[in-house]
């Protein structure tokens, strides 16, 4: 273990010397919030992988696999098609958002082509809801990780995590977190190929492991859907897929982009480096459940800690220590993306809604301010919730912006007919529908459990479903408004 602290240290220092290095950039809220504008098209990929997929799937995804079988393969399906969707749907119309517009956030970029202060304020409120969900599950990703290793409580690991985050996130904002996603993301992806090696010889081959796992958990466990529902899986690929246009952590990416030429290389690096995670989340919590189903260890307590069990038994040391240090930084340059945007939704976004506009200076300081406040909430939201999974705490967060958001950034920067009402309503009802869903089937509601329950359909997908037919229809139903000519030029282009 002390060689594996040994190389979490030393990877770490790198990643703070990065964002030692991005604070030394930061001198504006452009910097601050886009990184300047300036990134290339490989920094801007391995960001927008970085922060779609971080903790849910280092963390959460073994654990999912471990505890529901190769069904959970439908949640890592998507990224083969997600991201080339959200940069062919999005990635120029956003950058030229950011050039015409001087667009900085979702909600911006919502209001530029609706001119709707309401639409805008609902869809500042359902990122902020959204992000601090997600921001959340990072950081208990971070706890997963860091309590065994140093024999901290989870609570305790929460606020060191926390603590990382926030001087991180004050310090280098945007910049900080994009350029350690380029090295951490780079890392993670080669190290997962190894870990997915090692964890096949560990469990004999696919063959053996499924074998087993047919035998002594359940045939289902090792077929197409795991002990998942067929309607729940493949709800779970559809959100993914078709949600990603409403993601503000990777639309946000498409802002920084210095040449919008060559977009068309970016989702080929996000998904690539995307499928080669799917191995890592595949492959040990297969090995770890087939160990635990030989007798070689014991049941787990808690499926998130089906990583950590693999890389301490099974795993070299040096690969181990890059493991953790490379889950560790992915969760804090994701967790620094994360509460930037909803620092940004808090000094820009709402006071837009209400008039109220901050110089470049206040927006740097009480962007740093918030970002602080937000810390606060997350540690709450973390204490309550985030031994309840982290998986499951992520893809609350993921259905939550889905819903909300993809049918008025996906639809409406593509279809002129889109109206801003249509706008308003889509994301009032999808934000709703999503939150009083996931409570309702968290707090196990009578009501979640008679009507909704039983239909097996994942809460995300069922609300964004509901949210897409609202706005389609409502355009329909109302007035079109004619575009401005800037706003026409990019939606032609």
């Amino acid at each position: 273990m002390n060689i594996v602290i040994l190389v979490i240290i030393l990877y770490m220092l790198i990643v703070l010397g990065i964002g030692f290095w991005a604070m030394k950039k930061t001198k504006s809220s452009e910097d601050f919030f886009v990184a300047g504008k300036q990134l290339g098209i490989m920094a801007v990929a391995m960001a927008a992988f970085s922060a779609a997929i971080s903790g849910f799937v280092f963390v959460g995804g073994p654990g999912l696999a471990y505890k529901l079988g190769v069904g959970t393969l439908w949640l890592t399906f998507p990224t083969s098609i997600s991201f080339a969707m959200a940069w062919i749907i999005l990635g120029k119309r956003m950058r030229l958002l950011a050039e015409t517009r001087g667009c900085m956030t979702v909600s911006d970029a919502i209001y530029a082509r609706f001119e709707s202060k309401n639409a805008s304020f609902l869809a500042a409120l359902a990122s902020l809801v959204g992000l601090v969900l997600y921001l959340a599950t990072q950081i208990s990703a971070f706890a997963f990780i860091l309590s065994p290793i140093f024999g901290w409580s989870f609570k305790t690991a929460v606020i060191v995590g926390m603590g990382i985050v926030l001087l991180y996130s004050v310090a280098g904002g945007m910049l900080a977190g994009v350029y350690t996603d380029v090295f951490q993301g780079s890392v993670m992806a080669v190290a997962s190929l190894f870990v997915f090696g090692y964890a096949l010889s560990n469990g004999g081959g696919m063959a053996n492991m499924t074998k087993v796992l047919a035998q002594q958990v359940k045939p289902e466990f090792v077929g197409p859907w795991g002990v998942l529902p067929a309607s729940l899986a493949m709800g779970w690929f559809f959100c993914l897929a078709i949600g990603i246009v409403g993601q503000p952590h990777i639309a946000h990416k498409f802002y920084m982009i210095k040449d919008i030429r060559k977009l068309k290389w970016g989702p080929v690096i996000a998904a690539v480096a995307g499928m080669l995670g799917g191995l890592l989340w595949l492959s040990v919590g297969l090995v770890v459940r087939y160990k635990v189903a030989i007798g070689e260890i014991a049941a787990l307590e808690n499926s998130d800690l089906a990583i950590s069990v693999f890389l301490d038994n099974y795993a070299p040391k040096i690969l181990a220590g890059i493991i953790y240090a490379g889950i560790a930084s992915a969760v804090m340059s994701t967790a620094d993306s994360f509460i930037n945007l909803a620092s940004a939704a808090i000094v820009r976004d709402i006071p837009k809604a209400f008039d109220k506009k901050f110089t470049s200076e206040q927006e740097l300081k009480y962007g740093r301010l918030s970002v602080v406040i937000l810390s606060i909430l997350t540690v709450i939201i973390s204490f309550v919730f985030g031994k309840s999974g982290v998986a499951i705490l992520g893809a609350f967060g993921w259905g939550t912006f889905a819903a909300a958001l993809a049918p008025t950034l996906g639809i409406g920067l593509n279809w002129k007919r889109a109206t801003k009402q249509a706008a308003f309503w889509s994301i009032f009802i999808g934000l709703g529908l999503n939150l009083v869903l996931e409570i309702g089937s968290k707090m196990g509601a009578n009501w979640y459990a008679v009507i909704f329950k039983p239909l097996g359909i994942y809460n995300g997908t069922f609300s964004l479903v509901i949210s897409i037919i609202v706005f389609i229809g409502v355009s329909y139903l109302t007035p079109e408004s004619k575009l401005k000519e800037d706003i026409e030029a990019i939606m032609n282009a």
